[in-house]
């Protein structure tokens, strides 16, 4: 009996909560997507042949439906001729409640503005020494576009927020890597209108222009350490304009 007990004490096998059926539905339909099966713009079967299926009720097959369409994966028509649709894999909609995700994480104070821009630092940066090896001419042409645009000092602060925006954003497409660009495009929306607008006052717009050349210059050239320390430099000088403005504490320092 001893041999037994401690044979079970031993066992490797841990049990696991059983997803719930609105979750398996979901997981079928998602299968069918990744695989190829189902494709943008197929209509999927109605809520009741689905049902059926399944063997779930409608309103497990609603639930699995709903879940699917906060992400952006199907969309769904009420009304006659109407159904629920695959949609086109498109990070939008990710992106989107993701922003959404960490602008209410800050309104609680789950997370705080220093930590969006140690985050900022560190995403930006490891895509600029990405993109320093993968940059191709449409990123460089983006950037340049975007440096000579924002060299106007005619233009309006919204607009010329809008060039930030191009500028930064083409850095990190230069990495060529979605799973950067994704996290990066939420962060950046959230922390654009909640500190770059408030600071624009102390901006000096031409030091910015300056130092968004010197990111493209060290990509454009090549060079991934160089790329990495222009926007280290480049978010270090917005950290202090931030913390002029009374938006962040003291600087707690780093390692």
């Amino acid at each position: 009996m001893s041999q037994l007990r401690g044979r079970s004490a031993r066992s490797p096998f841990t049990p696991a909560p059983i997803k719930g059926p609105a979750e398996q539905v979901r997981l079928a339909i998602l299968e069918g997507i990744t695989s190829g099966r189902l494709r943008p713009g197929d209509r999927l079967p109605s809520e009741l042949e689905q049902a059926q299926g399944f063997k779930v009720s409608r309103a497990v097959v609603r639930e699995a439906l709903r879940s699917l369409a906060q992400v952006g994966l199907v969309t769904t028509v009420q009304g006659r001729g109407g159904g629920s649709f695959v949609n086109r894999l498109d990070h939008g909609p990710v992106q989107h409640h993701l922003q959404e995700a960490m602008e209410l994480l800050l309104d609680f104070d789950a997370i705080n503005l220093a930590e969006l821009v140690d985050a900022r630092r560190a995403l930006e940066g490891i895509a600029a020494r990405l993109g320093a090896a993968r940059r191709g001419d449409a990123e460089l042409t983006a950037m340049a576009k975007a440096i000579e645009r924002s060299r106007d000092d005619t233009l309006a602060p919204g607009a010329w927020l809008e060039l930030d925006i191009h500028f930064h954003r083409a850095v990190v497409a230069s990495a060529h890597n979605r799973v950067l660009s994704l996290p990066f495009a939420a962060l950046h929306g959230v922390v654009q209108p909640r500190l770059n607008q408030l600071i624009m006052p102390l901006l000096d717009r031409q030091r910015v222009v300056c130092q968004h050349d010197a990111i493209r210059a060290a990509i454009s050239a090549g060079d991934p350490r160089a790329a990495e320390q222009a926007v280290a430099r480049h978010v270090e000088d917005l950290e202090r304009l931030y913390r002029q403005a009374g938006l962040l504490g003291p600087s707690p320092g780093r390692l």
